[in-house]
């Protein structure tokens, strides 16, 4: 009698062990839906350049002319580049806004200080070129510039549409100014 409850006891057991929960890899794939479900959206977004970009450079021209010339990106101005959703991940492109300081001095008179940008130019020549550009880069025109006037090249870029933008500017030793665009591409 001994044997046969314990031989029922074990049976019992069995059955109770046996409560078809699932296997170890039904409970893998069960975890992984349920994280799935809870995951927030993944977002990769990425800058042009990555981090914070500075080129200065400092002129004198013909013993006249002292130009100091900074241009650097803005780390709170962008251009959307593209997007892309796929399930939960979005990928997003961004090209940073660049803008320059700009001080031309007379031998110890300073004749103009800015900041150069695209917005400026964007307020004032209507076009959709303006609307996705960024300064590129100004630089003083060497071979250009005297001891009566100094001669910047300035140029913006349009990332988007890979459009661009060359003007000179000149700047007088009494600081008079004249902004011309020399080239322009579409």
């Amino acid at each position: 009698m001994k044997k046969s409850a314990l031989i029922i006891l074990l049976i019992a057991i069995g059955f109770f062990s046996c409560d078809r929960r699932g296997s170890a890899r039904e409970h893998l794939q069960n975890s992984i839906s349920e994280f799935n479900k809870k995951h927030t959206d993944l977002d990769l977004i990425t800058y042009y350049p990555e981090s914070y970009t500075e080129v200065q450079t400092d002129s004198i021209i013909s013993n006249t002319f002292r130009v100091s010339i900074k241009n650097y990106s803005r780390m709170d101005a962008q251009i959307l580049m593209s997007s892309e959703t796929t399930d939960k991940k979005t990928k997003i492109k961004y090209h940073r806004i660049f803008e320059s300081e700009i001080n031309i001095a007379l031998v110890s008179k300073n004749i103009l200080s800015t900041t150069i940008n695209a917005e400026d130019f964007k307020n004032t020549l209507q076009s959709e070129f303006w609307n996705n550009a960024t300064l590129e880069h100004v630089w003083v025109n060497q071979e250009t510039s005297n001891t009566n006037e100094v001669n910047l090249g300035i140029s913006f870029l349009n990332p988007k549409n890979k459009a661009y933008k060359l003007y000179e500017l000149v700047v007088t030793a009494d600081g008079k100014q004249d902004l011309n665009l020399i080239e322009e591409h579409s």
